[in-house]
């Protein structure tokens, strides 16, 4: 599905879990759309961009990587205010248009959106569940932030089942609309959570059809299929990115990371590593890339 944007907003909405950082196959493996982390507002492909729908990044300061998509276009004002970073302001005019008009699916929308980046998530969850029981165009949304907050709910809890119900609201949004984008991604983040790396591979690759391969579906598959130990096709993903753009630093890293534990390419990883060690504009990268090289210099331990 080749789906360009002109009705709709994709908020992709970015932070690091500790619970990625500490389950991870291997040193290196971070969540999935981790190029987003330096890059707070103006990152994505653009409204009409031959890469996907995804229009701005935010950093939303939680932990997981959480997606937010508007189907409607009818309440302009708040979800430019999100866009900027202007959290407090969105949230600010989304309620005095809900003061004039209570039901009114986009302010609602909104709302339950900057309250969500403001970590209020009980607050969000709740106008996302009565937005769901509205009939609208928002009602995907809605489950999707309704997903999104169960899914941070079971960071807390760990239980299972409310990781199942987190999963299953995702999969009922994804059902509601065939443009819905954010809830496959954040439905392959919170498989990839759990280890159920095939589930998170189809949910990134459920992502990347409705979204014409937009970068967080195929860095997303990459990163589940290198969990999997599916190295040739973790590294498919990866290269595609760096085709894309070749200061994708993320994805050169990644890419290393798959030659040294894939396929024991040691030349290759540490060329690229060197490269990022000496030339990536981002500390993280660099850091990283630095902890790998001495690790693949490390002579082993004959014994």
């Amino acid at each position: 599905m080749n789906m360009k944007l002109q009705n709709g907003v994709l908020i992709f909405m970015t932070i690091s879990f500790q619970i990625f950082l500490t389950t991870a196959l291997m040193q290196g493996c971070t969540g999935t759309s981790s190029k987003s982390h330096k890059e707070s507002v103006g990152s994505g492909a653009g409204a009409q961009g031959e890469h996907g729908v995804v229009r701005q990044s935010f950093i939303l300061p939680l932990g997981g990587n959480v997606a937010v998509w508007n189907e409607g276009s009818n309440f302009p004002e708040a979800f430019a205010l999100i866009e900027k970073g202007d959290v407090e302001g969105a949230e600010r005019t989304a309620r005095a248009e809900l003061t004039k008009n209570p039901a009114d699916p986009q302010a609602m929308l909104a709302l339950s959106a900057s309250l969500l980046m403001s970590r209020r998530i009980e607050l969000a969850n709740y106008y996302a569940t009565r937005l769901a029981s509205l009939q609208s165009v928002e009602q995907a949304s809605a489950k999707n932030i309704q997903g999104i907050s169960k899914m941070l709910f079971a960071v807390g809890t760990t239980r299972n089942e409310d990781f199942d119900d987190a999963a299953t609201l995702f999969r009922d949004a994804l059902a509601s609309s065939d443009r819905q984008v954010a809830a496959a991604l954040n439905l392959g983040e919170l498989e990839l959570m759990r280890g159920r790396t095939g589930d998170s591979i189809a949910a990134f690759g459920q992502a990347s059809d409705r979204c014409n391969e937009c970068r967080p579906a195929v860095y997303g598959a990459g990163m589940a299929a290198l969990r999997a130990r599916q190295f040739e096709r973790a590294r498919d993903s990866f290269k595609q990115l760096v085709k894309r753009d070749d200061k994708d630093d993320d994805a050169h890293y990644q890419l290393a990371v798959t030659d040294f534990y894939g396929f024991q390419d040691v030349d290759a990883a540490s060329r690229r590593l060197k490269d990022l060690a000496t030339g990536s504009t981002d500390s993280r990268i660099r850091a990283m890339a630095e902890s790998l090289l001495k690790k693949l210099r490390t002579p082993k331990d004959p014994s």
